[in-house]
């Protein structure tokens, strides 16, 4: 294996598209709190003028997705790092074990990436900054734990959702944070969709542990399963009621995508996990479609004007492209 191979597999530089498509959502749903009132079925709560005048700071989005990034490779980073011993004998093709990199160097890099993406959320706000130093503890948490117990995959599964608060915490500090929904109704928003993620990323992780067993316990299977499905109420419960049209949509791929991965991807293991992890941005369309498709009908009363929000479009399109481009990687470097 190449350097560079190695490094982008140390990286799971697939999985990166993912990262930036749960910061992005979040980020995305912030000005949607300021605009609609969700505990009143999507009242609209400011007018057209108001409306028009949210638009995303885009190099504020970018510097979210970046410092979601570099948290995201140093955890790669240090995990590699703190496993070196236990890849000699089960990994021995990765980085570290074939002697293609010092360790020194894996230990140093994860503190810097780790550095820089926490001063980067900051430079956007405290509030970015206090979500980035959590995630970081729950990386170090995840690390120690990981090949300890199985409740690791609570850190884990903590790390991921934790992302939608990184970007949706850019407009805690703003005058009208929580005037079409109250405050607490926002977060209870936000920490729904997060409920949606962490439920995924716990049953992916218990899949993979168990999986590759040959008589694996069928309680810890079952629960897998279970939180596997659970995004498809998290992510929607909120949205469904208002736009079942495109609530449909948004759940029709992800659903046929754990479908081929409980069938035809089950086997072997590493293509289990690997297309379970390129259906990581599809959680964040089951979401993401019913509010770009449905909400320009209260805005304006059609669909066609979904052109004139670009936020929307970009709400609509991100997951999908992420999902693509995840699965286009994995040709490159392995997703795990």
């Amino acid at each position: 294996m190449s350097r560079v191979r190695a490094l982008l597999a140390t990286l799971r530089i697939a999985n990166a598209p993912s990262v930036v498509s749960n910061v992005l959502l979040g980020y995305l749903i912030g000005p949607l709190t300021l605009i609609v009132d969700w505990t009143r079925f999507g009242t609209v709560t400011l007018p057209w003028l108001v409306i028009a005048d949210l638009i995303t700071d885009w190099p504020q989005a970018a510097t979210l997705a970046g410092s979601g990034l570099c948290l995201y490779f140093s955890g790669n980073l240090a995990n590699d790092w703190f496993d070196r011993g236990w890849d000699q004998s089960k990994r021995p093709e990765r980085a570290l074990p074939s002697g293609l990199f010092r360790p020194s160097s894996y230990l140093f890099a994860s503190i810097v990436t780790s550095a820089l993406g926490i001063a980067s959320a900051f430079s956007v706000g405290p509030y970015c900054g206090l979500c980035a130093l959590a995630v970081t503890g729950l990386i170090a948490l995840y690390t120690w734990l990981h090949k300890r117990t199985l409740w690791s995959i609570i850190p884990m599964g903590l790390c991921r959702s934790g992302l939608y608060f990184l970007g949706f915490m850019a407009f805690f500090p703003r005058p009208e944070f929580g005037l079409g929904t109250n405050k607490l109704a926002s977060f209870a928003l936000i920490g729904t969709l997060a409920t949606g993620l962490f439920a995924y990323i716990a049953g992916l992780t218990l899949s993979a542990r168990y999986e590759g067993k040959d008589n694996p316990p069928p309680g810890p299977i079952a629960v897998s399963k279970a939180l596997l499905g659970l995004p498809v109420l998290a992510m929607s419960c909120w949205f469904f009621a208002q736009f079942p049209v495109a609530g449909l949509i948004g759940i029709l791929p992800y659903v046929v995508w754990l479908v081929l991965c409980l069938t035809r991807f089950r086997k072997p293991i590493p293509k289990y996990v690997s297309a379970l992890l390129a259906g990581i941005p599809l959680v964040d369309f089951i979401a993401a479609a019913p509010l770009a498709i449905g909400l320009p009908r209260i805005l304006w009363g059609d669909y066609q004007t979904i052109l004139m929000f670009p936020n929307l479009m970009t709400l609509l399109l991100i997951p999908l492209i992420a999902f693509i481009l995840g699965r286009l990687l994995q040709k490159v470097a392995p997703a795990t």
